[in-house]
């Protein structure tokens, strides 16, 4: 295989929905692209909660982004189960049940069907290709040198690429663990704040036969391992499970700068997560359509590849800096359980649909 990989007009490294999508959008626009990922397969292990807005959440969400309704438009095979409502639980568990539409997937399943459409388009995918650094016009990999004129990095928050090119770290980085549960659930994803995952939230997201059970804490406020905080919240709900995956999730809102003379950086290595639930897929898809299609018109028409930076920021970075100051507020809160349930009952379910929903909770 390394034989015949010299590289592309654009190479993306990563394979996730940001990967994918950009892969897919600069191929379709002209450009050869080639993805390398470092797993084996695309889209396993499974480290995601599993569950995406609804196409008219994702409207409400990022009203400046284009596009959405194409870009969202999936299979109903995909589609575990329709959800209407969540339920969130205070530390002394008084429940809040919040109108939010949106459906549960299979995240294995969702991440080949978007490695698909990126193939469809033209664009090669190589798996069990690890990306090291990036060295001028060449990435370097596990099966090589490659060449390339730009390289667009989706490889998550603790992103080689974004490193390489001198971009700005994730700074704010939450562990997180998921595993599967078999059962049958109520169709509403629960998460659970407080001691359960402190600085953070515990949830069980339901599917079809069972549910995606999870944590993830706040380093700042947890005094344990989150592998402490999730064996202790399945025992207390009586689950057993598939073996736990962990992963970093980036909370510190979009990094400073996503593009350099030759890359860009995208989805969870541009910080592209909203602050207040930890939720990415709808920013990765949304940013990783721009991205190949900025990459593309630099490789075929030399338009300059800051062109990117604008575009998203204009598109989501709004809603996500509102995202990022309800958090900061939200921790003032987290140190307390009583503090926290005192301000789960001050904002209550409207100005809480307006948190998850990246809208300002205060005037």
């Amino acid at each position: 295989m390394a034989e015949d990989l010299k590289g592309a007009d654009v190479v993306v490294v990563g394979a996730g929905p940001a990967g994918c999508t950009a892969a897919e959008h600069a191929a379709l626009n002209g450009a050869e692209v080639l993805v390398v990922e470092r797993k084996e397969e695309v889209g396993v292990p499974v480290a995601c909660g599993e569950f995406l807005p609804s196409i008219e959440e994702i409207k409400s969400i990022f009203p400046r982004a284009g596009d959405v309704d194409s870009l969202f438009d999936i299979p109903a095979s995909l589609v575990s189960l329709k959800v209407e409502r969540l339920r969130l639980y205070s530390p002394k568990l008084r429940l809040f049940e919040i109108p939010f539409a949106g459906y549960t997937t299979d995240r294995d399943r969702f991440d080949k069907y978007l490695a698909s459409k990126a193939e469809k388009a033209g664009a090669r995918i190589v798996t069990g290709c690890a990306c090291f650094s990036v060295d001028g016009g060449e990435v370097i990999t596990s099966l090589g040198r490659l060449r390339t004129k730009v390289v667009i990095g989706a490889d998550g928050p603790l992103s080689r690429v974004a490193s390489s090119l001198g971009l700005p770290k994730n700074k704010d980085l939450y562990p997180a663990i998921t595993a599967q549960t078999k059962g049958d659930f109520e169709p509403i994803p629960e998460m659970y704040f407080g001691n359960a995952a402190p600085g953070g939230y515990a949830w069980i997201i339901p599917k079809r036969g069972g549910a995606n059970v999870g944590a993830g804490v706040s380093p700042r406020f947890a005094k344990e391992k989150i592998g402490d905080y999730f064996k202790r919240f399945v025992e207390w709900k009586g689950f057993k499970t598939s073996k736990p995956v962990g992963k970093y999730v980036p909370m510190s809102g979009p990094v400073a700068k996503t593009t350099a003379k030759n890359g860009l950086v995208v989805g969870d290595a541009a910080g592209h997560v909203m602050a207040v639930n930890g939720g990415g897929i709808p920013i990765a898809v949304i940013c990783g359509k721009l991205a190949g299609e900025t990459a593309a018109a630099n490789v075929l028409k030399g338009r300059p590849l800051e062109m990117y930076e604008r575009l998203w920021r204009d598109q989501v970075e709004k809603p996500l800096r509102t995202a990022l100051r309800t958090e900061a507020l939200a921790s003032l809160c987290f140190g307390s359980q009583w503090r926290l349930g005192a301000a789960m009952r001050f904002l209550g379910k409207r100005r809480m649909g307006n948190m998850i929903r990246c809208k300002p909770v205060l005037p």
